[in-house]
This record gives C-alpha cells, structure tokens and sequence, in this order.
C-alpha cells in the first residue's frame, strides 16, 4: 500500500487546481500522506501546508500522479528518473502519449495503483553531455529527445557524427534528433523517423531534420554505443534541446555526446488500453472512409 503520493501539475496551470484539491482529498480520506512541489499554485489553504522541496518530493514520494500534457509529465519523470516511485499521468493536454488516464477516470484507476493493482511500463532513458575544451559542461537525461538545431539562421548546419569513435557521416540540414523509442512519436516522427515500440530499451534513434542529401535516412542505433555529435559549422543561435523543453547554447566545435542511460522511469499503463489502441487514437490509424475504427 502507498503512504506518500506527490501531485505535480505545470507551475501556472491553475486550471488543474479543482482536480488537485478532488484527489488530496480522496488521498487523505484513504490515509495517504500528500507532497505538492513548493513552485506552483498552492499558496492557498488547504493545499499550502502539503508543499515541500525537491530533496523530500524525491525521497518521500513512493506515487507521483501527473495533472497535465505530455510536456508536463516529461518535466516530471527528469526529476524522478532512476527511482522507483511509478508515474500516473492524468491527462488534460491534447496528444497524451504519456498520460493515459482521463480526469474523469482517475479516482478510479488511482485507487487501484494504490492497492498495488498496476501495470508498470518501464522506459529507457538516454544521458546527453556538452562537452567543450575536453571538459563536460552539461550532464543532463532525457525522456524524449535531444535536439541539436540552428537558431535564427536559415543556412543548413553541418554536424559530423561519430559511433564509438568511428567516423560515420558529416550531415548537412537543418540540425538532428536523437530519441528514445518513447519520443519515436514525438519531433522524430515528424522528421520522417520511425515508431519504436516504448518497451524496447536497448536502442535509440537518430534522425536527421530535412538533410541536404537524398541517401541522409534515420538509424536504429544500440544503447550501448555512444554516439558524438560535433557541429563544425561557424554559426552563433545553436542549441541542444532537451525534451523540448531545456535549451542549452551551443558553439562550433562542442561535442555533444549521447548514450543509453541506466535511469529508468516507471509510467503506470492503462489497464484496458494498450500501447497500440493508443496510437490507433492518437494518430487517427484504423479509420475506415467514414471516420470509424
């Protein structure tokens, strides 16, 4: 049985506040011990005396129930990634690959994974370094993606690209993504990469944003291999984003390295729906002329 369960929504989205309060109830009415992050809208009773820093949401939360998009339970799942506490996403964004549960269902299913009654998921993780001068600058996971891409500019950046050292290809384009089989449906996929089924988790892809070359396709690549990412084009306004969310200045020269991590995150799958009825909802697949499935 769960003790702890933290709640994390996006910092200004207020509109989840009447879901918060609805679920701090039903978990303290089943005893539960309730942590909400000290940087987000609960500054007002009764939610102000659960707030608590990140030091005690890592150590203490054994649940962590997700209010929002996908953006918001990536944000989430970097701060809980490599512990064991599982991630049940409740969705109010628009796609919600990652938060399977619907606000109207969520007391329900909640319920169950409180009991123990879960199916966990478990999805790898990749480690992105910027290295510069020989020395690492940055160490960061990531969920979904790195992205290395220009700025402001509109002449294609050119990368070199080597695998355990040795040399592959020099890319010309618009820049790359490396992804998680998680983020396969994600930035990837509108580049053109494939879908990766998300239990799959010795392997991430590389695929190139519009490369100047008709031959330039996207790569299966073990996570076991590190890739090194150097940008040998003299632009200024690049940058290496992470999940889309944390965007990193890079210069001509950085190396960016990028290898399968360790770090795993728990996500609390949907009993009745699998990963394929998902995509079949999320991507419109199955759909006969009428618009039925």
């Amino acid at each position: 049985m769960i003790s702890t369960a933290s709640i994390h929504i996006r910092p200004d989205d207020t509109g989840s506040l009447p879901l918060v309060r609805e679920i701090v109830a039903h978990l303290r009415g089943r005893r539960v011990s309730v942590l909400l992050p000290d940087t987000g809208p609960f500054d007002e009773a009764p939610l102000a005396e659960f707030r608590a820093g990140v030091e005690r949401l890592i150590k203490e939360s054994e649940l962590i129930i997700v209010i929002g998009g996908d953006g918001t339970f990536l944000r989430t799942a970097r701060l809980f990634a490599g512990t064991s506490a599982p991630l049940f996403g409740i969705n109010r964004g628009r796609m919600g690959f990652l938060t399977e549960f619907s606000p109207a269902e969520a007391i329900e299913h909640l319920d169950r994974a409180l009991a123990g009654e879960r199916d966990i998921s478990k999805r790898s993780t990749l480690k992105a370094s910027l290295v510069r001068d020989g020395r690492e600058l940055y160490g960061v996971t990531v969920i979904n993606d790195a992205v290395i891409s220009k700025g402001a500019i509109s002449r294609p950046i050119s990368v070199r690209l080597e695998l355990d050292g040795s040399f592959l290809n020099c890319y010309s384009g618009d820049g790359l993504i490396i992804s998680t089989p998680t983020g396969s449906t994600a930035y990837s996929l509108s580049a053109g990469g494939p879908i990766v089924i998300p239990d799959i988790d010795n392997a991430y892809i590389l695929s190139p944003i519009c490369p100047h070359m008709l031959a330039v396709r996207p790569m299966l690549i073990p996570a076991g291999i590190t890739l090194s990412a150097k940008v040998v084009s003299d632009f200024e306004n690049l940058l290496l984003t992470i999940d889309g969310q944390e965007a990193i200045p890079i210069e001509a020269e950085d190396e960016v390295r990028v290898r399968g991590s360790e770090k795993k995150i728990h996500l609390i799958r949907h009993p009745s729906r699998d990963y394929y009825e998902i995509l079949r909802r999320k991507l419109g697949w199955g759909k006969n002329t009428n618009g039925d499935i």
